[in-house]
């Protein structure tokens, strides 16, 4: 029989779990900010709060009013700048990020399977916000090289400004409210950093995703060699969060196996490729021991890596094989089978290609590679697209650059006989006449 629970359901922790569904952002260690909550519901700025654990900057709350309030704007088709206009599936949008996601929301509310974006790093040199005053055309183009439809000033976020991280924060806070919205359930999220705000990066995510959807970080070798200006250590690296939409959804990461790591799996069976691996695991954490019997009757004894039970079951299958080397001792060994899917990515990375690989793109299709700053490659976003999607999937990149996550989406399709479509979003920017 199986045992009476003493006691009724906890509804307070099940709601707690709902609201957390809907609103990531307003449960931190399983309690609920009333005040961030208030805020969500909200169409007026909600004051006051009390301290509790989490991040919180000048200019939080204003970002979560932006993020809800809607806006009379839309979208302006161009045909005579588009291809197959009346076919296409693909979107290219010219015009601030922020609005764009807010127009796009409606139709494509849980319909993306993947964001990939490398925004601005805040280096006090790659990041620009919006004042609240406007200038004429004159002014604006020798303050700064974005362009606004609405000649509305932009500033350079240098280190100099008291809100340096609050504003870089306001801006991404922002876009990833609405940028999860978009998700699919089983929707996952790729965002570029550096160390410059990787750590409120982190803060800013769980918050909107929910830390228990962080899936991993990969640290990426992006450059190698240099650092003579460099005072301490020459920075060779940059990272990739990963955060899923709901991490019980997402599927599996695998990358395809290379030709050399697939040399070891001679043997096959009915069950697939193997090779024969020790089952021995000495220096194991929590090891494995026990005694076992070789057919000529010797006792070996180790830290084995299964228990004695499933040993001995996969020993009657055929699975496990004792042999005797030619120094006399014995090895026990097991079917390592190959995963046909492929390998697990690890966190520690060189094979995501640097920036040198991105400026190899941009070189071999404009015959310069200055014409776009620390361009991602091709390479690394292909990588990504084939960790998280499948074959019909829908992709955007909304700090869309030099446009590579378009261009791997395509070569992706073409390799793989995929129809997986992309939205891009990207401010315009002054390009010089003559380029």
């Amino acid at each position: 029989m199986q045992k009476l629970s003493l006691g009724t359901k906890n509804l307070v922790n099940e709601n707690i779990h709902k609201l957390a569904q809907i609103f990531p952002n307003v449960v931190k260690e399983g309690k609920v900010d009333f005040d961030i909550l208030k805020q969500e519901l909200s169409d007026y700025l909600i004051e006051g709060c009390k301290e509790r654990y989490g991040l919180n900057w000048v200019g939080k709350r204003e970002s979560i009013l932006k993020a809800n309030i809607p806006i009379k704007k839309t979208l302006r088709p161009i045909k005579e700048k588009s291809i197959d206009f009346e076919n296409t599936k693909n979107l290219y949008i010219e015009g601030d990020n922020f609005e764009a996601l807010k127009i796009i929301q409606e139709s494509y509310l849980n319909k993306i399977k993947m964001i990939y974006i490398d925004p601005p790093y805040n280096t006090g040199k790659d990041f620009i916000y919006k004042d609240s005053y406007k200038q004429n055309k004159v002014e604006y183009e020798e303050e700064i090289e974005a362009v606004d439809e609405e000649g509305v000033k932009l500033f350079k976020n240098t280190d100099s400004n008291g809100r340096f991280h609050s504003d870089w924060l306001s801006m991404m806070y922002e876009r990833l409210l609405i940028a999860r919205d978009l998700l699919k359930e089983d929707g996952v999220i790729f965002i570029s950093i550096d160390d410059n705000e990787v750590h409120n990066l982190r803060h800013l995510c769980d918050e909107v995703l929910g830390e228990g959807n962080f899936v991993g970080s990969f640290v990426k070798q992006s450059k190698v060699g240099g650092g003579s200006d460099s005072k301490h250590i020459a920075n060779e690296h940059e990272y990739v969060v990963v955060y899923a939409k709901n991490i019980d959804k997402l599927q599996e990461f695998y990358e395809e196996h290379s030709q050399e790591y697939l040399k070891r799996y001679k043997e096959e069976d009915e069950i697939g490729r193997y090779f024969w691996d020790t089952f021995a695991r000495p220096g194991l954490k929590n090891p494995i021991n026990y005694d076992i019997v070789t057919p000529s009757g010797t006792i070996i004894n180790g830290d084995w890596i299964w228990s004695k039970k499933r040993f001995e079951e996969e020993y009657k299958k055929g699975n496990i094989r004792i042999i005797k080397l030619k120094n006399g001792k014995y090895s026990v060994q097991f079917k390592q089978y190959l995963n046909e899917s492929g390998k697990k990515p690890r966190s520690m990375t060189t094979n995501f290609g640097g920036t040198y690989l991105g400026k190899k793109d941009i070189l071999e299709l404009f015959d310069n590679d200055k014409i776009f700053s620390y361009p991602k490659s091709v390479f690394f976003i292909k990588k990504l697209l084939k960790f998280a999607t499948n074959k019909n999937d829908l992709i955007l990149d909304f700090f869309s650059g030099s446009a590579t996550t378009a261009h791997a989406v395509m070569e992706l399709n073409a390799e793989d006989g995929g129809n997986r479509q992309f939205i891009m979003v990207q401010i315009p920017k002054l390009v010089d006449e003559n380029s």
